[in-house]
């Protein structure tokens, strides 16, 4: 049996737990506040990077792992697994993708595989939480593979933001540009288009925003199907935790997490997100 090692960035947004429950290595993004650097969730957890970015006068910025950084990472896995599979943040936002490849060419690319999630946070979450599985069952590369792809294919992220401003200033605003007139009352619906941030709907009144999201979640998932489902907060755990049990409620979910937003993402997003992610477990 092949043994398959599985690799993702901080910007999947899993908690420490869940990686090392499914085996995932990890390869950390970094966060800067001016001078000051941090390596994401090495450096500087969730809390206190919200807790800095509340207080700080800096607007902070990110920056990908180096090539050497996963070079290291990939020899250290092909000492005891046969092949890996590394998954990560949609090469449109970031440059995570390119240097995971220049290593692979640098290390074997006949036995790594990078793959660009062409998505951000808890999708490529999900992408890495089902390929484990797939492992644990024991199935092969190419099942793997399939599984991920499957993800990419059918997922479904819906997710909310307080201000676009961080989205704005970061150059992260992708798709929604559309979206940006006239939020003051105005919350809006965001998802992932080809690898971009997109808008899906505004909604006037944050209090509608949830009520909608689960409709159009019911929109899109058939009735009673089995679902893997993922709530992201930003330093709101009670909110996460409702946002959750509506879903439990709703849906017939098979696997539940509950996960916070890293400093990442929050870089770019800022407080006061708030997500869902799903998708139908694959049959192989």
């Amino acid at each position: 049996m092949t043994r398959i090692a599985l690799v993702t960035d901080s910007s999947s947004d899993l908690t420490r737990e869940i990686y090392q429950e499914n085996g995932i290595t990890v390869v950390p993004l970094t966060v800067h506040f001016g001078d000051e650097s941090f390596i994401d969730t090495v450096e500087i957890s969730s809390s206190e990077f919200f807790d800095k970015l509340k207080r700080s006068q800096v607007m902070p910025k990110t920056s990908q792992p180096s090539p050497a950084d996963f070079v290291a990472v990939y020899q250290r896995l092909l000492k005891s697994h046969d092949f890996v599979f590394s998954v990560h943040i949609s090469s449109k936002m970031s440059g995570t993708v390119q240097s995971a490849q220049i290593a692979a060419e640098t290390v074997n690319p006949d036995v790594i595989e990078v793959v660009d999630g062409r998505a951000v946070s808890l999708v490529t979450g999900l992408m890495v939480l089902e390929a484990a599985e797939a492992i644990r069952q024991g199935k092969s590369v190419d099942d793997v593979r399939e599984s991920i792809q499957h993800v990419m294919g059918s997922f479904g992220l819906y997710w909310t933001l307080d201000t676009l401003e961080y989205l704005q200033k970061n150059g992260r605003i992708g798709r929604a540009t559309a979206f940006i007139g006239g939020l003051l009352s105005i919350k809006p619906i965001m998802s992932i288009e080809e690898g971009e941030i997109a808008g899906v709907e505004r909604v006037r009144g944050s209090n509608r925003v949830f009520p909608r999201i689960l409709e159009l979640m019911h929109s899109r998932i058939r009735p009673g199907a089995p679902i893997d489902v993922i709530v992201l907060h930003a330093d709101d755990e009670p909110r996460g935790k409702r946002w959750l049990a509506d879903v439990k409620s709703e849906f017939n979910c098979r696997r539940t997490w509950l996960t916070d937003c890293g400093p990442i993402v929050g870089t770019h997003a800022g407080p006061g997100t708030i997500a869902v992610a799903w998708v139908e477990p694959m049959r192989i």
